[in-house]
């Protein structure tokens, strides 16, 4: 049995291609944080020097059936180790053939789900794995002025624009992303971005029936970027974050 590191290490995945031009949702971002008119292609875009991202794991297919495990958290602070992972895996679909506007109801119909765990600040969350294009090492990103706290800045990650998003700022806990050293890369609504994180934790699979919709009555105001919860063995609720949410609020900033 191999962790979800050292099974998608061994295999190459394909990622998101670069292309000549900007979707919808990169222009926007670039016009809105940078001041550059993005009409015709790239225009006068002029990216950040590419990254040498370091791919810890690419999520391009499905996980088995695994329980949620009481006993794999750690202390606040001290990064969780992922639990085991079996090899026998198929390939998914990628992220965006799934089409935005209906994807969480489409969710909600699955019979399971295939979910990405990770830790922030000793807590888990977890994102549909068709949101997910891989984790990656931390990289220091160039900083935007003009944009929000939870922005930490852009990365030009394989032709990309794609902006790092301080996850534990965006949810409400204040942190400034310093003990996180992974990104999770996220790709929906046509935007690529990174949520920082601690270090990824498990893949679940997991039936539908463990997963409450009715996140309101439990989260309340709280609920903003929360779509689900997932009800682990040991009486836990584990947030599942809309990567759609957080790609809207990032444009309406």
């Amino acid at each position: 049995m191999k962790s979800p590191e050292e099974y998608f290490i061994d295999r190459d995945f394909p990622v998101e291609p670069q292309t000549e031009t900007l979707s919808d949702s990169e222009k926007a971002f670039v016009e809105k944080f940078l001041g550059v008119s993005a009409e015709n292609g790239q225009g006068d875009l002029v990216l950040p020097r590419p990254v040498q991202a370091e791919s810890v794991t690419s999520f391009a297919a499905q996980p088995q059936e695994q329980e949620h495990s009481a006993g794999a958290e750690k202390s606040a602070g001290v990064p969780a180790a992922p639990e085991k992972c079996d090899e026998n895996l198929e390939q998914a679909a990628p992220a965006e053939t799934v089409d935005a506007d209906d994807f969480e109801e489409k969710l909600k119909e699955e019979s399971s789900l295939q979910l990405v765990a990770f830790t922030l600040n000793g807590q888990e969350y977890t994102v549909p794995i068709e949101a997910v294009q891989e984790v990656i090492k931390y990289v220091t990103p160039t900083k935007l002025p003009s944009a929000p706290a939870y922005v930490a800045g852009i990365v030009n990650l394989r032709g990309h624009v794609t902006p790092l998003i301080t996850t534990g700022s965006l949810l409400g806990g204040g942190e400034d992303g310093d003990g996180c050293r992974f990104i999770m890369v996220c790709r929906r609504k046509g935007l690529q971005l990174g949520l920082l994180i601690e270090t990824v934790k498990t893949m679940y699979r997991v039936e539908q029936n463990r997963i409450d919709w009715h996140v309101e009555s439990h989260l309340g105001s709280d609920a903003e970027y929360v779509m689900g919860l997932l009800k682990a063995d040991d009486q836990r609720l584990v947030g599942i974050l809309s990567v759609d949410r957080i790609v809207q609020h990032v444009l309406m900033a």
